[in-house]
């Protein structure tokens, strides 16, 4: 999301490094787990390494694709429950066509959303130059049932580690019980994607 601040470290990169020692054929690279788990940072990481080694990446983020923008969705995850919380706040059938169209060697449609600002902008890119693709975001593994032609990241890490991680970031209101709730129900439902993974790396430290 266009907005987030990122907290890099060697961890990420070194997770990178695990991750390209993977990828061999798989042009797409899932990098999903809990909230904080810095998958946008390892998502950086790994195209800037990919880019070292003269390969071109297009990261996408599903932050981008909540149903409910970001300026709102806390107010509707109270209005609806903890049981609005989980995989159904994402618009698959965008990422599904845009899997599809990058296999293809088709234009992306795209989309990103602004943190600071109640927009969201719509653009294309040409994928036929674009070596890898990259998906991070809380339920990026829920891919896997769909497409198997991927290399799957699962980051691991415990609600707490992520709460804390997520305020360096300075995201939402991090100490409100109803947010410490959604992460909880995050966690779960993230945990039960991990068997989806081909690989699992530690929440950096």
């Amino acid at each position: 999301m266009i907005g987030d601040a990122l907290q890099i470290s060697e961890k990420d990169f070194q997770n990178a490094k695990d991750i390209l020692k993977t990828v061999n054929k798989n042009r797409v690279i899932l990098i999903g787990g809990g909230s904080g788990t810095s998958k946008s940072e390892c998502a950086y990481a790994t195209q800037k390494l990919l880019w070292d080694k003269k390969k071109s990446s297009f990261v996408i983020s599903l932050d981008d694709y909540y149903k409910i923008h970001a300026t709102v969705r806390a107010e509707h995850r109270k209005k609806k429950g903890l049981n609005s919380v989980g995989t159904d706040e994402i618009e698959w059938e965008l990422i599904n066509r845009m899997y599809k169209d990058f296999s293809n060697e088709k234009s992306l449609h795209f989309k990103r959303t602004h943190r600071f600002l109640d927009n969201i902008e719509f653009n294309t890119i040409a994928s036929e130059h674009i070596d890898y693709l990259i998906v991070e975001g809380l339920y990026a593994n829920y891919i896997r049932k769909v497409f198997s032609d991927n290399l799957s990241i699962f980051l691991e890490g415990s609600p707490a580690q992520t709460l804390e991680f997520r305020k360096l970031r300075g995201k939402e209101d991090e100490n409100g019980e109803f947010r410490k709730q959604v992460v909880q129900k995050e966690y779960n439902v993230v945990n039960q994607l991990k068997r989806h993974a081909d690989i699992v790396l530690s929440f950096k430290t």
